[in-house]
C-alpha cells in the first residue's frame, strides 16, 4: 500500500466527518494560531513532496530518452 494511498483515504475520512451546511447557517469554526501554522506547514511539507517528486520523474525521464 503506497503512501499517496494512506492519504488520500485520510482525506475521505475526514471529509466524510463534516456535514453539509447551508451558507447562511455557516458559521466558520475559530481555530487557534498554533492550528492554522501546523496546517500551513502541512500543505507546504506536501507541496514540496508533489515537487520533488515531479523532478524526479522528469529527470528520470530524461534519462530513459539519452
Amino acid at each position: 500500500m503506497g503512501r499517496e494511498h494512506l492519504l488520500e483515504s485520510s482525506l475521505d475520512d475526514e471529509a466524510d466527518l463534516s456535514d453539509a451546511v447551508n451558507d447562511d447557517e455557516y458559521v466558520r469554526p475559530r481555530s487557534n494560531r498554533a492550528d492554522t501554522l501546523r496546517a500551513r506547514r502541512r500543505v507546504e511539507a506536501l507541496l514540496e513532496e508533489r515537487r520533488l517528486r515531479r523532478a524526479i520523474e522528469d529527470d528520470w525521464a530524461v534519462d530513459e530518452e539519452e
